[in-house]
């Protein structure tokens, strides 16, 4: 009996004990989350559109026969680079020289029976004058001179055709630029059905062709109305991802849309004086705003995607975290712009996110900007 009052002393001991104080689980409450947040606030940004586009010669012109013979000469190099009038072609001018003075004789021929007829004209009309001719001849000799004038007509005009033919037997490039490969030999009988002899591009400067859609040129008209100059800067990032050095120009925006495509077609024009640039390349047309706006920036690292979209963790004035949901727009360097969904000076979660679930409280740690990212890259 007395072992078990001891028992029960001990007990009751021990359940006034359990009572006087918070128990073991209380005492143990797990911390805060950590997370390191930082205070939102608007920056200057030059709103970025992007386009995919294609390069193309700013001249272009096939080369071409526009006589029959056989091909003599073919002095340029193929893939190399021609000057304005650079010979290209040579067809055997032989026949066409025959042709030529063929056509002179005919003229000498012609002069000459010109002038007997005028000759003989002057002496009608004096004769018919004295009355020692008949009307009848002179109006002969009348008739004799203008198809004399008439005939010589003809054969200058074929002498003009012969001298043409044989100038079209030297081929020449009417523009600078690069050569491609030829389309027929020395040796070759060529004309005007062989084709495209050689294909001759002006390289420098060069043009890139893209499309933008409707509702962006309604908006860039609407928006730039006042403007004279274009408040946009063309470049364009090659196939490597790097920016082409030079700034391009626009040359042209079409004068229609695209029924099919609803897009509105636009050129630009960039300096190739390296060659870099060949027609048919894809490019990215970068254009950028010369008036930069203001919009608030956050961290990449700091946007979440759900079901429902994108979101950030804000802090709020209580320390609980708070789901918010945001419109993205342009990226800047590493960050990228939060078109909705905050407002300046607001606290958002930075880094650990991981740890935080919507209403908690959490034990934020304010970081300068500065450590969120590296150095920003400079604004295309």
């Amino acid at each position: 009996m007395r072992i078990f009052a001891h028992f029960g002393g001990l007990a009751a001991l021990l359940l006034l004990t359990a009572c006087d104080g918070a128990p073991p689980a209380q005492k143990n409450a797990p911390a805060l989350p950590s997370v390191s947040t930082l205070t939102v606030k608007p920056s200057d940004v030059s709103a970025v559109f992007d386009y995919v586009g294609r390069s193309e010669a700013s001249q272009r012109v096939d080369i071409r026969a526009r006589v029959k013979g056989v091909l003599v000469e073919r002095p340029f190099t193929e893939g190399g680079d021609v000057d304005v009038g650079a010979l290209m072609f040579k067809i055997d001018p032989a026949e066409f020289e025959a042709k030529r003075d063929s056509a002179k004789a005919n003229v000498a021929k012609a002069e000459a029976a010109v002038e007997e007829a005028a000759n003989s004209l002057a002496r009608y009309q004096e004769l018919v004058k004295r009355d020692a001719a008949s009307v009848a001849r002179f109006d002969q000799a009348k008739a004799s001179d203008l198809k004399s004038r008439a005939e010589l007509a003809a054969s200058l005009a074929s002498l003009k055709t012969a001298e043409l033919d044989l100038g079209y037997t030297q081929i020449s490039s009417p523009i600078a630029g690069r050569a491609s490969r030829a389309n027929a030999d020395v040796g070759n009988l060529i004309g005007p059905d062989t084709g495209v002899l050689a294909t001759v591009v002006q390289l420098d400067p060069i043009n890139v062709v893209f499309s933008i859609g409707e509702r962006e040129y309604l908006r860039y008209v609407q928006n730039n109305r006042d403007q004279d100059t274009p408040r946009l800067t063309p470049r364009i990032k090659l196939a490597n991802g790097e920016l082409y050095k030079h700034i391009g120009e626009f040359e042209l925006i079409d004068n229609e849309v695209d029924p099919a495509t609803g897009t509105l077609g636009i050129r630009v024009k960039f300096p190739n004086p390296d060659r870099l640039l060949l027609p048919g390349q894809f490019v990215n047309v970068v254009l950028t705003s010369r008036v930069p706006v203001s919009h608030i920036v956050v961290p990449q690292a700091a946007v979440q995607e759900n079901q429902t979209g994108p979101f950030v963790v804000v802090v709020d004035k209580d320390s609980r975290a708070e789901m918010r949901p945001i419109k993205t727009g342009q990226r800047v360097g590493v960050d990228i712009v939060a078109l909705e969904g905050l407002e300046a000076g607001e606290s958002i979660v930075v880094d650990g996110i991981q740890k935080v679930r919507p209403g908690a409280e959490l034990n934020p740690t304010p970081i300068d900007p500065r450590q969120t990212s590296e150095a920003k890259p400079a604004e295309n």
